[in-house]
């Protein structure tokens, strides 16, 4: 026998405890000897013991083998008992639970050191982040993790729990070695056999490329779940395990030594080791660069050297399967090995990069990756160590950089012939995939470490290998425009690029830049943009780039890394590490060739959002949004705009202004010329070219004042990022919080709540109107939009154009509410203008952009935009009006310009030098030429007089465009409606020499034929001439001049000559061009003749409507009505209008200089001479009264069309008016009739209700369980969270299940025919009707349905059950599915007498007569038909059984009860005015509008058919007015239910139904008083069986004492409570109806009333809900207003006074007894009520006794009450197991009428025999169909309404009001009362259906 089976034979627990003895001997052997430590060969026995349990052949999954293993690793002991005693020696700090994907963790931000920290749930809670209100979430893990508790390197001390780190210093002494020995002799095999069955499963991937997807380990699952175990026994065993990994000397000889042997089991190792070495060879490592050879992880050749490298080996090849990853990541908290496994795993890193492309599961691959990656790479010490041993951070570029190698094509986006550049394809699988990602996500990791950032920038190598992979993202996805067809194939690639220039990019960038935060790391910075530089070069090489005029205007590609690199490098060197510009830029050449990538970007941005790339499709318009986007912005589109904000300081203003207007395709728009140059290509449409130049101009005022990287602190730019969303849109605080521009992923800044609170005010979750639910919200504090509100800043950010536009209204809006409209026109409502913004002070290391607008050529651009502006000329000049945003932002460049002090400028020294005057030619569009100077001062006062075209045109043709008398002086001009005339002269001021003076002739124009000429002028005759274009008024016909004739014409000394003059200033080459014209060539000429000043007041006046408009600041001081203008305030707000906005610019321009002063007075004076602008001012006083004329004739208009709607009005409710009471009593059987009209929604007649034409009511009956959920005590309906607070929890206490148990017990006594009408049911299923209040014919009605039949496949047909009667409302869309019929109006029923017993006799004489059967061939009677049909089918069959006429009767009326029930709930359970008012569950605006007449009517005219006995005999038991007692006998049957057993309620609703409902007020009064009588009663004999035995006994002697002393005892007076006891007492005495020792203690009714009690009170609470039930159906019946009760004991007198039992003039409270109204003797009547007791109680005292004790008195209903805090739901709900199928749901429920978990979406619970799932039945089963539930995995609350459903919203609201569905946020929920208690008011009210829309079919499946 083998020591094996020796072993087995004496069982696992002999065996293990032999083993164990054994291996104590050996180790005992071995401790003696003293020989060196080698590795320790397992004992005899427990070697061959384990040879045949874990021999190859053997499964390794065998539940036998596994058992063996765990006794034998405890060495005697149970398994339960040996795991708990190692646990005892846990000693470890560190938490380091590991879970995989779906495992609900926490992330504390409070305590966090590192981005990636996590926490389980036990530390979590066992830690103080909730106690002392830390920042934390809760979240669904996406990839695994493990716990970072006691983990200082990745979280704070102070937040660890108390089993980790700060209060559990554990100095636990080592186990016994006796504990353990069998593990250290049995683990290495463990493992051994693990790794063998690796190998086996293995396949060769060269062999077999695609066996991926076939890898399992599932047969291993029990194996790895023993060394789970294991682990989780704590520090001691996982020593042991740990040892066993990372012992070389183990590995060595079990793996190698073995294959030396010649034996079966060495042939077998041999074998595997060829598997294992053909598996290594599969998962080659990419060859290395030449430069990093020596890398040991980037060797071709892998040599393991343990079984941890193997295992990890293993885990990259097999995908890292998650139950092997978590099973090396549960020892990472031994820091040995933590170390050596981030060895092994670096040694791998190569190799796993090549699998994740491979993988046919990548993004699942990515996240196990992830798991583990991210486990390592968070500790910086570790981190650094791996960097300086292995090289990490360049083996992961390194392999990034060779993923994208693989998916490389040649770019096309220079030149093709030239270009040798290659850039990744975005429609590869690495990219569409992001299978990059985690190698991204680690290299971001790694660079969150400043130690490695550093090497990292200061490593050349590194860099250049950096920046050799980043051009692979450069130019990538180009966009070519396609100009003729539309794009046939719209790409979907453009997120994969954006994507993977964030991520692999711009994130990297942004950790890097955030350690650069001094002048001690200059170098680094220096070393980056050095080596950024070398690589923008080289790639202008790579596409041959190397003009800027060499750019495809066609092509575009939105990627441009390289330079956003430099940018953001350059940015942070100048503003934190004291570099200047000059030392980090380079020449003027590179610089402008580096500007037009980014410019033609910003250009593209615009021509798509302009429509010029609309062939391109949709896909092009999703790469401008997502550019612009909050997570793209920060890395894409504001580094450009800085590039391009520095370029603009550095390369020449024309140069620079040139480009853009060239790029955004506006010169044609802005050629003053009648024939336009051609282009040489058609870029934009002639309508797209007015767009195009807005676009121009906000982009080129963006360059000016944005200051995001040019002076704004990160402060200031969060407190503007947040104003700008906010202007945008009220917004929840994580909208703002997501909407942030981002930063390498860092989420929202320290400070972000104290900005948010700076800008923002926080409104609560509120409800629009309609039931709308809103979030909380943050709006805009008021202040902040005249102080922040920037909308170019809006522009920048706004992903969508209205968003822009939205905020522009908003501000619009704000502006005129509160009065802050400024308005030179006097409109305060008139139209506002943008408010630009002034921009704050630049960086005073940047130059300020405005620089270049002190330039000719941008005063001449903006000269050019005033013309257009003034005079509306069109591109091809024709009049066309200039926008006026094109016209606000012109005018605001003007005052940028203003707004920047000129301090060094050109051309000054020419405007003030020796006199002289130039003769030259401003050149259309060439604006340098326009001007002579770039002193603005000079130019503002410039005129230029005309303008000559490049364009040649034919001498014949030529024109000259005279803007005096064509433009300026059209009296009948649309755009100017006054006289304008152009000035001719120039004013004279001291600060600049005087012009020219010339009494006839002011300008002369050159002749094509002459040349251009410098012309002196003798001393004396001019002081000074303003350089302009000088025009003859003596112009041939050809619109040109002869120079020499009108130089004759200048004032010259005889004996002059031109030229005579030798010492003449030369003009500077930059302010005037020569140009040689030819002899015969002519050329057009466009007279202008204006200065800026000029078209700046000529502007406003046009705006205003006024000539001479403008009123410079020192005339408007005199004016008190214009004082406020001159206040700082109105000179520093920026809300206005046009007007408004020139004014202040001319202001500036008065301000600038006193030149600039007296050149607007002398402008304004030669425009508008006073009798010009008093004409003007009687034309503008005609046109104005003829204007206001118009408005009162409107007004006028508009007021008789309102009489007539209020007229028509009044005839409408004249028409509707309710049938009113009778007043005639002189009559004795008077009939009358008044006809109701009413108007069909469909047809849109008006006609009363008829038999042939019916006409009826659209309503929408459900099923309702409402009433049945009200309870006795509503304390105890809480939902559970607690396991001791279920027990609490008792629902059986309701409504409905007395109900159903009375209803039990009558059937087990009385006959059918008595208990069904003398009760109700449809407590439980009842059936609610409700109506939107509109009319519909019933063939109307037929024609529409049928219709919406024959549109099977139309919207409708997908939610409504059309084939079921439902439809929507034509006129309100709201859902229904019946037509209540109106019944023709009837007679009215006159009582002939006033006295109560003569009216008592006369309803017993109608209640004998028969009732008249309604024609069954009319419509009305097939109509009654369809709608008693539908309220049948409007429940569900088990709520109701129709089986007998009883039962139908018992349904009917029901039904009305049902309905006035549920009135009363929604009136809040009382007639109080108050309480109705508070308590209500809906404001009475969104109830709904009352049916319950109509349904009467209908209700009345089935009962009267199907009741199957006279109510007279009812009526007779009641009141006694019977005939004889022979008439008594006959008609009262025996098993009948006694008169106090009955329902007073139910009695009156069939009474009503069967009398005619058009009744004197009178029979109703008479019924209602006679049924009081009887619920008195029954509250007498319900308080006697609830008194004490002595008490009773009192009362009983009481009365007879009473009787005694009476001669007639029948006629004694039963008026008080204590009479109506005693009377009972007195007749039931004998019987044990008064016996309580019989109630269950657990009821309600067990309570005894004590002696002190009030029991006139208790009566009159027992008679309180009768009262409320006859007084709203007298309400209805009757339009009787129901009385105001404003306090809760003044209830019951009211209602009795509304009632008619009480004198309404009394004017105390009245007690029960007066309201009583007996027909005939009292006592004798109440005798035989109570004898009929008593006979029923001698057969069963019990049953008696709990009839009587029925409830009356109910709460509210209303759904369970929940915790204040949603996590206490959830921790106790989730996981928890399902009662029925005794799983875990996946998705748990939690049923908010009766707290029962149902399985959600799931078949588990299905109910086979309905196939109902489980949440669908129980909602029939607990709600009638319908239900809440809270889904407790998402906060969110599904409701189930028939066969609907949908998602309603959550009612757990974060700290900031908003929802977290999913929990996706994971912040701390609390419950929103009023969102709750909104929820509660639709379920009592049915409204689930009108206020919710997006509704789904259920299928039964939920």
């Amino acid at each position: 026998m083998t020591n094996a089976e020796t072993l087995i034979r004496k069982g696992k627990s002999g065996a293990a405890a032999f083993v164990q003895a054994e291996c104590m001997a050996n180790k005992a052997a071995g401790t003696s000897s003293g020989l060196p430590s080698a590795v320790t060969q397992p004992p005899a026995h427990l070697q061959a013991l384990l040879d045949y349990l874990l021999h190859p052949s053997n499964a390794i999954g065998d539940s036998e083998t596994i058992d063996w293993c765990r006794w034998l690793v405890g060495g005697g002991q149970k398994p339960e008992d040996f795991s708990t005693k190692v646990q005892e020696y846990n000693n470890t700090n560190m938490c380091g639970l590991v879970w995989t994907a779906n495992f609900v963790a926490y992330r504390c931000s409070t305590c966090r050191i590192s981005q990636c920290m996590s926490l389980c749930r036990d530390c979590f809670h066992s830690g103080n982040h909730i106690a002392e209100g830390h920042d934390y979430n809760m979240f669904k893990s996406q990839a695994g993790g493990a716990c970072d508790c006691g983990d200082a390197s990745v979280m704070r001390t102070s937040g660890f729990c108390s089993k980790h780190g700060r209060c559990s210093d554990k100095h636990v002494a080592g186990p016994p070695d006796e504990l353990l020995c069998v593990a250290e002799n049995m683990l290495p095999k463990l493992i051994l056999r693990l790794v063998q069955h690796l190998r086996e499963k293995s396949v060769n991937l060269t062999e077999n490329p695609n066996s991926r997807q076939n890898i399992s380990l599932e047969d291993a699952d029990g194996f790895l779940t023993l060394l789970h175990d294991f682990c989780e026994m704590g520090s001691a065993m996982r020593h042991v395990i740990i040892g066993c990994l990372v012992n070389s000397k183990i590995y060595t000889s079990l793996t190698q030594n073995i294959l030396k042997d010649d034996s079966e089991y060495a042939n077998y190792m041999r074998k595997s080791s060829d598997k294992y070495n053909a598996a290594v060879s599969g998962l080659p490592s990419p060859d290395p660069s030449k430069k990093f050879c020596e890398c040991p992880a980037l060797n071709s050749s892998l040599v393991h050297t343990t079984f941890l490298e193997e295992l990890l080996f293993w885990t990259v090849r097999y995908e890292f399967p998650q139950k092997l990853v978590c099973l090396l990541l549960n020892m990472l908290p031994d820091q040995k090995y933590k170390e050596l496994f981030t060895r092994a795993f670096v040694l791998h890193y190569s190799r796993m990069s090549t699998m994740l492309d491979k993988s046919g599961i990548s993004e699942t691959l990515s996240n196990r990756v992830i798991h583990v990656s991210v486990q390592l790479f968070s500790n910086e010490a570790l981190t650094l160590q791996m960097t300086e041993d292995l090289h990490l951070v360049h083996i992961i570029v390194f392999s990034i950089k060779n993923m994208m190698s693989t998916v490389l094509t040649l770019n096309t986006l220079g030149d093709v012939q030239q270009n040798y550049h290659e850039i990744v394809d975005c429609g590869e699988h690495v990219m569409k995939d992001h299978c990059y990602w985690p190698l991204v996500s680690d290299l971001n990791n790694v660079l969150s470490h400043p130690s490695i950032a550093y090497k990292f920038m200061e490593d050349e190598k590194q860099l250049a290998m950096w920046f050799d992979f980043l051009p692979m993202f450069q130019g990538m996805n180009v966009n070519n425009r396609e100009m003729k067809a539309h794009i046939e194939f719209e790409p979907n690639t453009y997120y994969a690029a954006f994507s993977a220039e964030l991520e692999a990019a711009s994130s990297p960038m942004w950790s890097l830049v955030s350690h650069l935060k001094d002048a001690s790391s200059r170098h680094l910075t220096t070393n980056v943009i050095k080596h950024c530089l070398g690589a923008i070069k080289n790639w202008f090489d790579a596409i041959y780039f190397l003009r800027p005029d060499q750019l495809d205007r066609l092509k575009m590609s939105f990627h441009l890394p390289l330079h956003r690199y430099f940018a953001v490098f350059l940015r942070q060197a100048v503003k934190y590490q004291g570099f200047s510009l000059d030392d980090l830029l380079p020449d003027k050449e590179t610089l402008h060739l580096m500007m037009m990538h980014p410019l033609g970007v910003q250009v593209a941005f615009y021509e798509i959002m302009n429509h010029l790339w609309v062939r391109n499709g949709l896909q092009i318009r999703g790469q401008a949004m997502t550019y612009i986007q909050c997570h793209f912005s920060n890395s894409m589109a504001d580094p450009d705009i800085f590039l391009l904000q520095i370029c603009s300081t550095r390369l020449d203003p024309s140069v620079f202004l040139k480009t853009i207007l060239e790029r955004f395709h506006v010169r044609p728009w802005l050629s003053l010329a009648a024939e336009k140059e051609p282009e040489p290509l058609n870029l934009a449409e002639q309508e797209q070219e007015g767009p195009m130049m807005e676009s121009a101009l906000i982009f080129l005022v963006s360059l000016l004042t944005l200051r995001t990287n040019l002076g704004l602190s990160e402060q200031d730019l969060t407190r503007l990022e947040l104003a700008t969303l906010l202007f945008m849109d009220d917004r929840t605080h994580s909208s703002l919080s997501e909407q942030m521009p981002e930063k390498n992923g860092n989420g929202v800044p320290d400070d972000f709540e104290s900005f948010l609170s700076e800008v923002g005010s926080f409104r609560e979750p509120q409800f629009e109107p309609g039931g709308v639910m809103q979030q909380g919200l943050y709006v805009p504090k008021p202040e902040i939009w005249e102080t922040m509100y920037d909308p170019i800043y809006v522009l920048l950010r706004a992903v969508h154009r209205r968003e822009f536009q939205n905020s522009l209204d908003r501000f619009i809006a704000y502006s005129q509410k509160n009065g802050k409209v400024n308005s030179d026109s006097g409109e305060k409502n008139g139209t506002l203008w943008p408010p630009w913004r002034l921009p704050t002070a630049c960086d005073p290391s940047f130059t300020d952009p405005r620089t270049i607008l002190h330039s000719r050529f941008a005063h001449g651009l903006i000269f050019n935009l005033l013309y257009k502006g003034v005079y509306g000329v069109g591109s091809s000049g024709e009049k066309k009006e200039c926008s006026e945003q094109i016209l606000s932002l012109t005018v605001f460049l003007l005052e940028l310009a203003l707004s920047f002090p000129q301090t060094d400028y050109s051309g000054k020294e020419l405007a003030v030098s020796t006199p002289w005057l130039i003769v030259h030619e401003p050149l259309d569009l060439d604006y340098e030429s326009w001007f002579p100077t770039n002193w603005l001062s000079a130019n503002l006062r410039h005129t230029v007089t005309a303008l000559f075209t490049n364009h040649v045109s034919d001498p014949n043709t030529s024109m000259e465009v005279d803007q005096v008398s064509d433009t300026g002086s059209n009296s009948d001009s649309e755009t100017t409606p006054y006289f304008v005339e152009t000035p001719t002269s120039d004013v004279h001021d001291s600060s600049s020499p005087p012009r020219l003076q010339s009494s006839q002739h002011s300008a002369i124009t050159m002749s094509p034929s002459s040349s251009n000429a410098l012309l002196p002028f003798p001393s004396g005759t001019m002081e000074h001439i303003t350089s302009v274009v000088l025009q003859s008024s003596r112009a041939k016909n050809d619109g040109t001049v002869d120079l020499s004739r009108a130089l004759l014409e200048l004032p010259m000394d005889e004996d002059e000559e031109v030229g005579a003059l030798g010492l003449i200033p030369r003009p500077d080459p930059a302010f005037h061009s020569q140009q040689q014209l030819s002899s015969n060539a002519h050329r057009s000429v466009v007279n202008i003749n204006e200065s800026i000043i000029s078209l700046l007041v000529k502007l406003h006046s046009k705006l205003s409507g006024k000539p001479d408009s403008y009123t410079p600041k020192p005339e408007r001081g005199k004016v008190p009505s214009l004082a406020h203008t001159l206040t700082p305030e109105y000179a520093e707000s920026r809300i206005g209008d046009a007007c408004f906005f020139v004014e202040k610019v001319l202001d500036k321009i008065c301000d600038l200089d006193s030149a600039c002063e007296h050149f607007v007075k002398h402008i304004r004076a030669q425009l508008w001479p006073v009798q010009h602008a008093k004409d003007s001012m009687e034309d503008l006083e005609q046109e104005r009264d003829e204007i206001e004329a118009r408005k009162r004739r409107a007004k006028e208009r508009q007021a008789k069309m309102m009489e007539d709607f209020a007229e028509r009005q009044k005839r409408f409710m004249r028409k509707n008016e309710e049938t009113e009471d009778i007043t005639d009593k002189d009559s004795d059987h008077e009939t009358s009739t008044v006809c109701n009209e009413y108007d069909c929604v469909h047809c849109h007649q008006t006609q009363a209700s008829t038999l042939d034409k019916p006409i009826g009511l659209v309503v929408l009956m459900q099923a309702t369980s409402v009433l049945g959920h009200k309870h006795n005590n509503n304390e105890h309906l809480s939902l559970p969270v607690r396991e001791e607070d279920r027990s609490k929890l008792a629902v059986d206490d309701s409504l409905s299940t007395e109900y159903e148990s009375r209803l039990e017990e009558l059937m087990r006594h009385f006959d059918p025919t008595s208990y069904l009408l003398s009760v109700n049911s449809g407590w439980q299923g009842g059936v609610s009707v409700q109506s939107c209040g509109h009319h519909v014919h019933l063939d109307c009605q037929q024609s529409y349905m049928e219709s919406l039949k024959n549109t099977a496949n139309s919207q409708a047909s997908l939610v409504l059950m059309v084939e079921k009667g439902e439809y929507m409302c034509p006129m309100c869309r709201q859902l229904a599915n019946g037509v209540l019929p109106i019944p023709p109006d009837k007679e009215f029923l006159k009582a002939k007498s006033q006295c109560p017993v003569s009216i008592g006799r006369e309803l017993t004489d109608i209640l004998k007569m028969p009732t008249k059967p309604m024609i069954n061939q009319s419509n009305m009677y097939s109509m009654m038909n369809q709608i008693m049909e539908s309220l049948t089918k409007a429940t569900y069959p088990q709520y109701h059984h129709l089986d007998s006429v009883h039962a139908i009767v018992m349904f009917v009326s029901s039904i009305a009860r049902t309905n006035l029930e549920l009135d009363l709930v929604s009136r809040g359970g009382t007639l109080l005015t108050a309480k109705t008012i508070l308590n209500s569950p809906l404001p009475s605006s969104f109830r709904p509008r009352t049916c319950f007449l109509p349904l009467l009517q209908v209700l009345a005219i089935h009962m009267k058919i199907r009741f199957p006995k006279s109510m007279v005999t009812d009526w007779c038991q009641i009141t006694g007015l019977w005939q004889n007692e022979e008439e008594r006998s006959l008609m009262v049957r025996k098993n009948e239910v006694p008169i106090l057993l009955k329902d007073p309620s139910t009695l009156l609703l069939h009474f009503t139904l069967i009398l005619p409902l058009q009744m004197d007020k009178m029979f109703f009064v008479s019924i209602v008083r006679q049924l009081y009588n009887l619920c008195w009663m029954q509250a007498c004999l319900k308080v006697a069986c609830r008194l004490p035995p002595e008490l009773r006994a009192q009362l009983r002697d009481e009365w007879n004492r009473k009787v005694s002393q009476n001669e007639t005892p029948s006629y004694v007076k039963v008026d008080t409570v204590l009479l109506g006891i005693g009377l009972v007492c007195s007749v039931l005495e004998l019987s044990r109806i008064f016996d309580d020792n019989v109630d269950d203690p657990r009821h309600s009714t067990a309570t005894r009333l004590s002696a002190d009690v009030s029991l006139q009170g208790y009566v009159q609470a027992e008679c309180l809900n009768y009262m409320r039930i006859a007084s709203l159906l007298r309400h209805y019946l009757y339009n009787d207003t129901i009385p105001d009760i404003w306090e809760e004991d003044w209830e019951f007198t009211r209602l009795a006074q509304h009632l008619g039992m009480a004198d309404i003039d009394i004017s105390g409270r009245v007690s029960s007894g007066p309201c009583l109204g007996w027909l005939t003797a009292p006592a004798n009547l109440c005798y035989t009520w109570c004898r009929e007791i008593g006979e029923f109680a001698q057969l069963s005292y019990l049953s008696a006794r709990r009839l009587i004790l029925v409830n009356s008195s109910w709460k509210q209903p209303q759904l369970l009450r929940l915790p204040k805090n949603y996590d206490s739901i959830f921790q106790f709900y989730y996981k928890r197991v399902c009662p029925n199928c005794m799983k875990v749901p996946k998705d748990p429920s939690i049923c908010l009428l009766c707290g029962a978990m149902v399985c959600l979406k799931e078949s588990c619970c299905k109910f086979l025999a309905s196939g109902n799932f489980e949440a669908v039945r129980h909602s029939v089963e607990c709600g009638a169909g319908t239900a809440p539930y809270l889904a407790v995995n998402s906060a969110t609350i599904v409701v189930i309404r028939g066969k609907r459903a949908c998602i309603w919203g959550s009612i757990y609201l974060d700290s900031y009001g908003e929802e977290d569905r999913e929990l996706k946020r994971g912040k701390p929920l609390f419950l929103s009362v009023e969102r709750y208690h909104f929820l509660e008011s639709q379920w009592l009210t049915h409204r689930f259906d009108h206020t919710n829309r997006k509704w789904i079919w259920h299928r039964e499946n939920l």
